[in-house]
């Protein structure tokens, strides 16, 4: 069995990578659809900025402060996500257990479905905004080892839609994104 990388380590090139497509949105960008069905750009950087936010609740207990008196999606993105890495690394973050959205799980466990949500919606997000779509080959294994033993719970919540076939001799990213509900 394959050791899991660091799940901080994980979720911060992520939120880097992300944060490039996130600076780049420009306000007539917000109403635009994204590979998400129920979600416009908006909605889905509201949801990334939750996920975050989250995130720092689990490992904290408390919620963070969030940003003051910004309207900056990039200034509301950098506050959910520092408050987020600021709380994992807090000794002893990654130990901790407490109640998550598939029962009692630790801080790592919770740390690496948040990077499988900003890995697959840093996807959704640049492919809604006519952004380079193409995913960090260095994350797709590790993000498809996270994904898929919890697919079908994750479909049952709503997490991803139902599988989009691709070939069999689809590139690794190709198969990710059919994996998760999402047309390459």
């Amino acid at each position: 069995m394959a050791t899991m990388p660091n799940p901080i380590e994980l979720f911060e090139t992520e939120v880097q990578e992300t944060r490039r497509i996130v600076a780049a949105v420009t306000p007539d960008q917000l109403t635009t659809p994204t590979p998400c069905s129920e979600w416009d750009v908006q909605a889905l950087l509201n949801h990334m900025n939750g996920s975050a936010n989250y995130l720092t609740t689990f490992l904290t207990g408390s919620g963070p402060a969030g940003a003051t008196g910004s309207t900056s999606a990039l200034d509301a993105y950098d506050a959910a996500t520092g408050a987020a890495l600021k709380a994992a690394k807090a000794p002893g973050a990654l130990e901790k257990k407490n109640q998550g959205p598939m029962g009692e799980m630790t801080g790592a466990q919770m740390m690496s479905f948040a990077f499988v949500d900003f890995f697959i919606h840093g996807w959704d997000l640049a492919k809604a905004t006519g952004q380079n779509a193409t995913l960090n080959p260095k994350l797709i294994e590790p993000c498809h080892n996270i994904v898929a033993p919890a697919i079908e719970f994750a479909r049952q919540a709503k997490a991803f839609g139902p599988e989009v076939k691709v070939p069999a001799d689809a590139r690794p990213q190709d198969k990710l994104l059919g994996l998760t509900g999402r047309k390459p």
